[in-house]
């Protein structure tokens, strides 16, 4: 790689997913000092700059390689850092919280697994990870929102529920998926 390619690689969508990185660690801060409204703007903030450093290399073309591992690792850590600090606070349960972050793990050790037995295995997503990710974003920012708010906790059941629904049909159709890919590589050697 030289100077030049890693500069055009530094664009406006990998700069918004460093970004968000950055404001995660003012979320965390924001979340253990109870300031919940806080940390509701500062996610707010980092899902529109998901939103649109994923339209500017679209409409621009300006994807690359560096962005296509930025992104994904920003999010899970914005994910992640909400989830566990929440708990923290004692806002979404552990069950939840383990959940998440076990299915996560899951799935990135499957991707490990295959990399190396499958090295032209890139991971896509599907609509139950958008669905997931879609029920865990809710999930925060009900929390956040209703956090000082008692007559709304009652909902907090039902969001963790179909969160934790949608987490486990995701995780399964992951390794299902990674299953098949592994088993047919095995198969052709």
């Amino acid at each position: 790689m030289t100077k030049g390619d890693g500069m055009r690689s530094m664009n406006v969508p990998n700069i918004l997913s460093i970004f968000r990185f950055f404001v995660t660690f003012y979320f965390i801060y924001a979340v253990y000092q109870g300031r919940m409204r806080l940390a509701l703007y500062l996610f707010l903030i980092q899902g529109v700059s998901d939103l649109l450093d994923g339209f500017i290399a679209r409409v621009t073309g300006s994807k690359t390689e560096l962005g296509a591992y930025l992104d994904p690792i920003a999010d899970k850590t914005m994910l992640v850092a909400a989830f566990v600090m929440l708990y923290v606070v004692d806002i979404i349960p552990g069950w939840l919280t383990v959940l998440v972050l076990g299915r996560d793990v899951v799935i990135a050790a499957g991707y490990l697994i295959l990399y190396r037995y499958a090295s032209n295995v890139k991971p896509r997503p599907t609509i139950f990870g958008k669905v997931t990710t879609a029920c865990q974003i809710a999930t925060i920012l009900y929390a956040l929102w209703s956090a000082d708010r008692a007559e709304l906790r009652s909902y907090d059941m039902a969001l963790f529920v179909t969160t934790a629904a949608a987490t486990i049909v995701s995780g399964v159709h992951y390794i299902i998926g990674g299953w098949a890919v592994f088993s047919k590589r095995a198969a052709t050697q």
